[in-house]
């Protein structure tokens, strides 16, 4: 067996020397680690809390993948106080009140410091339809109609002042919907991707009756009955009456029956009967 020769007593003593050396040097770098940190938070945080570090005003809001909202509309649409330290705005928060206030698919906020500012991205919701309003005459006292405004191709709605467009300008969209009740909203993104393929023009929708949905069209006015997945058969059999200008003037097609797409009827303007003298 190997021998152990015992340590001396010089020896024991250097060795518990080097290691309280050593403990002490390693809390000595412990602690200015703490301390080193802890300066620099406060240091980052006082530098943040200064002047130099706020949100002043909407200016300093740099807005980015808008084309129909303005600039503008979408930094007023900011929920934030100012003055507003920069590190104070939480970015995910305020990209959902964004969302909630706007007419947005999303919207990203991030902070940037030099210069100070937010940067806040958006996609919006893209108005396929101007819901017209329904006349007091033509509603009934139990039946709810969207307000008017706009509805985008997956059926949400949006107020007319969303964009801040006027009624004559470029950007409205040509296609108007008339009497849509909220418990339909559901079908329209079915609706809107089959009329959009229709080869013959749609200019208005009207669907105050449930049991008939109304189209005008380049043909004239189009009654379809009840919505149903016969739509796309239905716009299939209008294509094939193009030529109906052909045989009669749009004043002598009172309207299109496609109610059965299988047997489409035309009801003709009765004229009066000429009086003999």
């Amino acid at each position: 067996m190997t021998r152990v020769s015992p340590l001396s007593r010089d020896e024991l003593k250097h060795r518990r020397q080097t290691l309280r050396r050593r403990r002490r040097i390693s809390i000595s770098q412990a602690l200015w680690r703490f301390w080193a940190l802890s300066g620099l938070t406060a240091a980052v945080f006082w530098g943040t809390t200064r002047p130099t570090w706020l949100i002043y005003s909407p200016a300093q809001i740099n807005v980015s993948g808008n084309h129909l909202l303005s600039d503008e509309a979408v930094q007023n649409l900011v929920p934030l106080d100012y003055p507003q330290p920069l590190m104070k705005v939480e970015p995910e928060i305020l990209a959902r009140q964004l969302r909630d206030r706007g007419p947005l698919v999303s919207a990203e906020v991030t902070r940037q410091l030099l210069p100070p500012r937010l940067n806040v991205r958006v996609q919006e919701r893209v108005p396929v339809a101007v819901v017209l309003p329904v006349g007091s005459a033509d509603r009934t006292s139990d039946t709810q109609y969207l307000q008017a405004g706009f509805l985008d191709a997956h059926g949400a709605w949006m107020p007319l002042a969303s964009f801040g467009i006027g009624a004559a300008s470029p950007q409205l969209p040509a296609l108007q919907l008339r009497g849509i009740q909220p418990q339909y909203q559901r079908y329209w993104p079915q609706i809107y991707e089959t009329i959009t393929s229709s080869p013959v023009a749609i200019t208005e929708i009207d669907w105050q009756d449930p049991n008939n949905l109304v189209l005008e069209t380049a043909l004239g006015t189009v009654y379809l009955g009840p919505y149903s997945p016969e739509l796309e058969q239905q716009l299939a059999t209008l294509d094939k009456m193009r030529n109906l200008p052909d045989q009669l003037t749009d004043s002598e097609v009172a309207r299109i029956d496609l109610s059965n797409p299988n047997a489409p009827s035309v009801a003709v303007v009765e004229r009066p009967a000429n009086t003999e003298p």
